[in-house]
């Protein structure tokens, strides 16, 4: 788990401290299981359910927000194609997460 959540929050854009934050905070409550079920919302998806309006106008925004499910078995999944932002400027970065039952 560890070394999926490195290799796609890289490629969303985090930094290695920003990742590390992260897998911090989720990992205790995925470790556990047996298997993980792990998707990412799209900036379009996330902005549409949770507008973010910031001042000053940043350069660059990055949003990350992981939905994850427990599972007892392994499923086939079509991996997810992630686009990674050009980080520049005053950066926002949001992050956060949640569990599906």
């Amino acid at each position: 788990t560890i070394s999926f959540l490195e290799e796609k929050l890289s490629i969303l854009g985090l930094t290695a401290r920003e990742s590390e934050e992260f897998i911090v905070y989720w990992l205790p409550k995925m470790e556990n299981n047996k298997y993980n079920y792990i998707r990412f919302e799209t900036m379009e998806e996330i902005n549409n359910y949770m507008p973010l309006e910031i001042t000053p106008k940043p350069d660059t925004v990055i949003r990350v927000l992981m939905d994850y499910k427990k599972l007892d078995k392994k499923i086939k999944v079509k991996e997810q194609k992630l686009e990674t932002p050009t980080r520049q400027g005053f950066t926002v970065v949001e992050w956060g997460g949640s569990e599906f039952r």
